[in-house]
């Protein structure tokens, strides 16, 4: 009688036990080791630009609280057999690594390049892939791969989406009209942050193209050379009117110097 009351205990127990564990459905798993990240300026196709009218606002100098801010306020919605799951894209330690890339990439930025991103798990796969650039609409994130699923930028494929961007407060999609029409659809992995404050005064000028041939290396560098004292100068006007502090203006002016 003892050998079955205690089996009988042990039985409700394990059920307890058992009842207290969360579904694999709803559990959170954490994310995956981050291994490698890159962040780096590339071309931007001028079919794509004049496709969709953007003119690029490069180079320019943002706060880093600015792109940290972006960052957080970036979210998704992705669908699989069990449950909707949603969350932010990037966590905390990613904001503290990628911001500060992203602002300096930003400031080496020209009228045809766009700051791309990628990011490695563990497995050394893409877990992470898109990138960003400002315009006068906003400053705007494409995203052609989230948590190791990639899905192309216009890929309107009968499947339907794997995910998508989940819209902010001051934030919108960018839209693709139909050839010869005015029916427009959503891009639902690019998203445009209309809440950026934009100021003429931290445009930096453009640095000018390299070249090959003695002469106009000669010439380059004498540009270069004018394009950075100018960009200098708006960096101390930036220290006076009080929008950077020391420390930003220290490190911002040797990023300046390490360019020429």
């Amino acid at each position: 009688m003892k050998i079955k009351a205690f089996f009988g205990v042990l039985c409700v127990q394990i059920l307890l036990f058992s009842s207290l564990i969360v579904p694999p459905a709803f559990s959170q798993k954490a994310g995956p080791g981050i291994k490698k990240y890159r962040v780096e300026t590339l071309p931007f196709k001028n079919l794509t630009q004049q496709k969709y009218q953007l003119k690029l606002i490069h180079p320019y100098s943002f706060r880093l609280k600015t792109i940290q801010k972006s960052l957080v306020a970036l979210k998704f919605k992705k669908k699989d057999i069990f449950n909707v799951k949603k969350g932010r894209i990037f966590n905390n330690d990613l904001v503290k690594r990628l911001a500060p890339l992203i602002q300096k990439q930003f400031t080496k930025a020209s009228s045809n390049q766009r700051v791309a991103f990628k990011i490695f798990n563990a497995s050394r796969s893409t877990y992470l892939e898109g990138d960003t650039f400002l315009t006068a609409e906003g400053l705007h994130w494409r995203f052609t791969t989230l948590r190791d699923i990639r899905w192309g930028i216009e890929d309107f494929s009968i499947s339907g989406e794997p995910w998508v961007l989940v819209l902010q407060k001051g934030q919108t999609y960018k839209q693709r009209y139909w050839k010869g029409t005015q029916v427009a659809q959503d891009i639902v992995n690019w998203v445009i942050l209309q809440n950026i404050p934009l100021s003429n005064s931290r445009r930096l000028p453009e640095l000018p193209p390299t070249a090959s041939s003695p002469n106009h290396k000669t010439s380059a560098k004498k540009s270069t050379a004018a394009v950075i004292k100018k960009r200098l100068h708006i960096l101390e006007q930036l220290r006076e009117d009080n929008a950077i502090n020391d420390k930003e203006y220290a490190r911002k002016r040797r990023e300046i110097l390490g360019q020429f």
